[in-house]
């Protein structure tokens, strides 16, 4: 059985936030199920996080429905980096399911 493909996916956020915050993403596969991740730059990532005590830098870990890019957030680069993910057969391992509750809050 193979990996249902991405039928859309909808930007929750708005990207003028990218510099200091996540992007929430949600996708519909062509099973009709749904599923979530969020995109991050690299400055967002200074910005935002889980702060190490007695210092002014920030961690992340246990995100693996967290995407980085290195370029600015554009729809075009999130369809990219998603068609990517889904090429290399990682999307259900990078997107977490969506069921009876929304996404997840992160404090990202």
């Amino acid at each position: 059985m193979s990996t249902p493909l991405i039928e859309n996916f909808v930007i929750e956020d708005d990207l003028s936030g990218q510099g200091h915050r996540a992007i929430e993403v949600t996708l519909t596969l062509s099973d009709s199920t749904s599923r979530w991740c969020y995109f991050i730059t690299p400055e967002a990532l200074q910005a935002c996080g889980d702060w190490i005590d007695g210092t002014k830098t920030s961690f992340h870990c246990g995100s693996p429905h967290m995407i980085v890019v290195a370029e600015t957030l554009t729809e075009a680069m999130i369809n990219k980096a998603l068609r990517s993910i889904e090429g290399c057969g990682e999307l259900l391992n990078c997107t977490l399911p969506l069921g009876v509750t929304d996404a997840p809050n992160q404090s990202t």
